[in-house]
């Protein structure tokens, strides 16, 4: 069919038009956005001004503290259990007092704690039972953190009766799964067996317990699941076996804990919902801020070509840009996500691959687009010191004209001393926060020097575990808070298939629309926003009180930031109040975004007619 002379030059006019608006609606993007430009840096940062525990020290008066404002610890304070009590102590705003033996401890000289948590290895069962029984007549609730071995403990019928624990029915039992019922931690009911032969590879929780049997007068927060070869025992299926349960005595609570539950971060939450249970509503402050952290990325170097093309068949900067990049933005759209990115000019300097000056404008042309804050890489592979990369990478840095300045960093902590280390270097001291990997013995989150907060990662999109969804549980709880890590140096050095991006970007995809779906009522946010955020809640201090149905919330040194608190409900609902605004988390649980340094909450029962 032939056209006519007309329609062909209205048919080139209309293609020329379109193709000019694209391009020209490119050139004004480019044109209008200076993307070395980092938003992020103008973002205020409180001063460092912390609240301080009380230095308590057991043989020091305690006239000012007899009314359960502080936590009696029996342990060690450097333990890894020691770690997160005092963890939570700081972060709850509580004070704290240590102790490592029971004999050091008077209630009519040092009055009654709010709690008594006890680390069993520092408590003599065979000689101390009886003084523990007569505080908890006293009045004094305790948390045991752990449990005695079993032969410390079968024939003690009174540290048993103590427990509401009516009989151990097996010293040692493998079971199947973990139960944590809804109503302790955030995100509701959780079952721990794998139902499907694709989820075996996230168990990883300690399936070897005691078979604790618990008594009437008890409340069970967590239970083992029994395989189907005791299905037909009803005796001894009457309960399951005890994890996490609470004994209510005439004057006081007794929580026990059977497992290594509380020597890592899930113990924080485990704590707060502890407090919650035993309280008519619980009040207290959060961060409010969910990290997406994307390490080594963008890469800058070639590197590991000859395997990485075999893979992929082009190599890692074409890939970034044409793959990795474009399905993160599509999952970030999806998730609301904000990412954090930490570039590196390289991260195994043994391979001769040289880091590129011509992708850097592209990268951050593409990441700026999408409003991405771009870090520092400071991981790298083994054979060279945190300092060698440093001075290697200074070099890369300074040769480019208009670099983003980061206000972000990330450290592995591959080698002891490695955060001292880059705080030296001036380098990496321009930065306002560094994220690093977990470690219990460093805070979730601190003031590090005078200028610079740690953030410490609390979840990895890659090989999510139960063990991670029981701890990203617990942390969002005590904190609404969540430091989550895609690692991209692992698709560069693939050490089996499931390091390939497809099945990394899978199990990220996977884990954000169960494991992390309950969170989505906290704000996602960049690193250098939750930095923000993490100084004006280490600096804030609170109190409240309760008059009827109305709480009323005074906080003090937040020196004008926004701050967030959790209010947690026994079946009551918020009527009104003033000074904040507030979103549903859950059933009894609700998230305060405060406006104004006095809040007050009128509750009505769930049940009231309006």
């Amino acid at each position: 069919m032939m056209i006519s002379r007309r329609n062909f030059f209205i048919s080139l006019i209309i293609m020329g038009t379109i193709f000019f608006l694209f391009q020209f609606s490119q050139i004004v993007k480019d044109y209008g956005n200076d993307y070395s430009y980092n938003k992020y840096r103008d973002i205020g940062t409180p001063k460092r001004n912390e609240w301080k525990q009380a230095e308590l020290n057991i043989s020091d008066d305690f006239s000012e503290h007899t009314d359960k404002d502080y936590i009696l610890f029996l342990g060690d304070e450097k333990s890894d259990i020691g770690s997160i009590v005092s963890q939570w102590t700081l972060y709850t705003k509580r004070n704290i007092c240590v102790i490592d033996n029971l004999n050091q401890y008077s209630i009519e000289k040092n009055g009654i704690p709010e709690f008594l948590m006890i680390d069993s290895n520092h408590l003599d069962y065979d000689n101390q039972t009886e003084d523990i029984i007569k505080l908890a007549d006293e009045g004094v609730s305790m948390i045991f953190l752990n449990l005695p071995e079993y032969e410390k403990i079968r024939r003690n019928i009174d540290m048993l009766k103590l427990w509401g624990v009516q009989n151990i029915l097996s010293p040692e039992i493998e079971i199947e799964g973990v139960k944590l019922f809804s109503g302790f931690l955030f995100g509701g009911e959780s079952i721990y067996q794998p139902q499907q032969k694709e989820e075996e590879k996230r168990q990883d929780l300690d399936l070897t317990i005691p078979w604790f049997q618990t008594s009437g007068g008890t409340k069970t927060y967590m239970v083992g699941l029994l395989d189907e070869y005791l299905a037909d025992d009803e005796e001894r299926n009457e309960k399951f076996p005890a994890i996490i349960w609470r004994n209510s005595l005439t004057s006081a609570q007794v929580f026990c804990v059977n497992g290594d539950f509380m020597s890592d971060t899930e113990g924080l939450g485990i704590l707060s919902a502890m407090v919650y249970e035993l309280s008519p509503y619980q009040l207290y402050p959060v961060v409010n801020a969910q990290n997406t952290l994307v390490v080594d990325f963008p890469l800058m170097a070639n590197e590991n070509n000859e395997q990485f093309s075999q893979i992929y068949s082009r190599d890692i900067n074409s890939f970034q840009t044409d793959v990795i990049w474009p399905t993160l933005v599509t999952l970030a759209e999806k998730d609301k996500l904000q990412y954090t990115c930490f570039m590196t000019p390289k991260y195994d300097y043994s391979d001769p691959a040289e880091p590129s000056y011509d992708n850097y404008n592209t990268l951050l042309r593409l990441l700026g687009e999408h409003e991405a804050e771009i870090g520092i890489s400071l991981e790298h592979a083994d054979g060279i010191s945190l300092a060698e990369k440093v001075a290697f990478d200074k070099v890369y840095y300074d040769g480019i004209e208009n670099k983003y300045p980061a206000t972000s960093a990330f450290l592995d902590l591959k080698d002891e001393g490695e955060l001292e280390a880059a705080l030296k270097d001036p380098y990496v001291c321009q930065v306002r926060t560094i994220a690093c990997d977990a470690d219990v013995s460093l805070p979730i989150l601190s003031y590090i020097t005078d200028d610079i907060t740690l953030q410490s990662l609390t979840s990895n999109t890659k090989n999510f575990f139960y063990s991670k969804d029981l701890m990203l549980k617990s942390i969002e709880t005590v904190l609404g808070y969540d430091n989550a890590k895609l690692t991209l140096s692992d698709v560069a050095w693939p050490k089996s298939a499931e390091d390939q991006w497809e099945n990394i970007y899978n199990d990220m995809a996977s884990s954000l629309k169960t494991f992390w779906r309950p969170f989505r009522v906290f704000d996602r946010t960049t690193l250098t926003e939750s930095d923000r955020r993490v100084r004006t809640f280490l600096n804030m201090d609170s109190d409240y009180s309760r008059e009827g149905n109305e709480i009323t919330l005074n906080v003090k040194n937040t020196e004008g930031e926004t701050c967030w608190f959790v209010l947690r409900t026994h079946g009551e609902r918020i009527a009104s109040l003033t000074g904040a605004t507030y979103k549903e988390i859950e059933e009894n649980a609700y998230l305060l975004e405060l406006s104004s340094d006095v809040v007050k909450i009128t509750l009505k029962d769930a049940n009231a007619i309006n």
